[in-house]
């Protein structure tokens, strides 16, 4: 049982086995996110064994024969420890692998023998995940939507709403971004302070509104997009001068072409060094084959 849980949703596979290699169909199911930063250890924790406690149900109680699972947050170590030993003592189950969610995309783009190759995700928070030639790992980035994850999903909101803020005040022109949140969510210069400050409106929603705006034109997307290629660039400055493979991974890099083409093109000219390709697998495929790496 093969698991990614990013910061939207988790993404379980079923991988069949028999003594010789694969057997049967591979069945893919879909589960709410989890991630340790936003929910807290004991509901993450509680999530992840309700999803394993409903696969397991497709696969039969004693037939799974590893657990490999990427967790959004898990990036110290002690959180790992515990919910490896929590999740063997609920399933039943020996083979358990709890990873951050970095490390199972690594293990998806690159074989654990590459050097100088690292992944770049953006998607609702960012971060630049590599293997330095020493076979040391590093991470940049991924310090969450408040204090960090620039040029991400939630990024890209949070600057829309700048924006739409300052065309209220006729500072800035934003009229087609203010346009569509108001006529998407109902939220306009009477109450969005409402919305946002005590109703809790979740901001990343704006986020696939900016790149339809710009597919139409709309010049302050536009901008906003450019800036956010811009910030994601940032996390390459401490290998700038070393020949590095990056590949593009997350939700944004995946699916807008506008922010991929805006990063590919400012990359090549300012980090002719580092090559940017886009993963053949995805991430839930990194913990399939750290499973198969660790279990006979």
């Amino acid at each position: 049982m093969a698991i990614d849980s990013g910061a939207t949703k988790s993404e379980v596979l079923l991988y069949p086995l028999d003594e010789n290699g694969v057997k049967g169909n591979i069945r893919v199911y879909k589960y709410p996110f989890i991630n340790l930063n936003l929910l807290g250890f004991d509901e993450s924790l509680k999530r992840l064994k309700n999803i394993i406690r409903d696969v397991t149900k497709f696969a039969g109680k004693n037939n799974i024969t590893a657990i490999s699972a990427g967790i959004s947050g898990a990036r110290y170590e002690s959180d790992r420890k515990k919910i490896t030993a929590a999740v063997k003592k609920a399933a039943g189950i020996k083979n358990v692998f709890i990873l951050p969610d970095t490390e199972i995309a690594l293990s998806a783009a690159f074989e654990s023998n590459e050097k100088n190759c690292g992944i770049l995700i953006a998607g609702t928070g960012s971060i630049l995940y590599y293997r330095a030639g020493d076979g040391k790992i590093n991470r940049i980035g991924g310090w969450g939507r408040h204090i960090g994850d620039e040029g991400s999903g939630h990024w890209i909101a949070r600057e829309a709403l700048y924006r739409v803020t300052k065309h209220y005040d006729k500072r800035h022109k934003a009229g087609m971004l203010a346009g569509v949140i108001k006529k998407e969510f109902g939220i306009d210069s009477a109450n969005i302070i409402e919305h946002v400050y005590r109703k809790g409106f979740e901001i990343s929603k704006l986020t696939k509104h900016v790149f339809r705006c710009a597919e139409k034109g709309d010049k302050a997307s536009k901008e906003i997009i450019k800036s956010a290629a811009d910030n994601l660039l940032t996390h390459f400055i401490p290998i700038k001068n070393k020949k590095f493979t990056i590949a593009m991974m997350g939700s944004l890099l995946a699916e807008e072409k506008l922010l991929r083409n805006e990063l590919m093109k400012a990359a090549k000219k300012q980090y002719p060094n580092i090559k940017l390709v886009l993963p053949e697998f995805s991430p839930v495929w990194g913990a399939v084959k750290i499973a198969l790496a660790n279990v006979k």
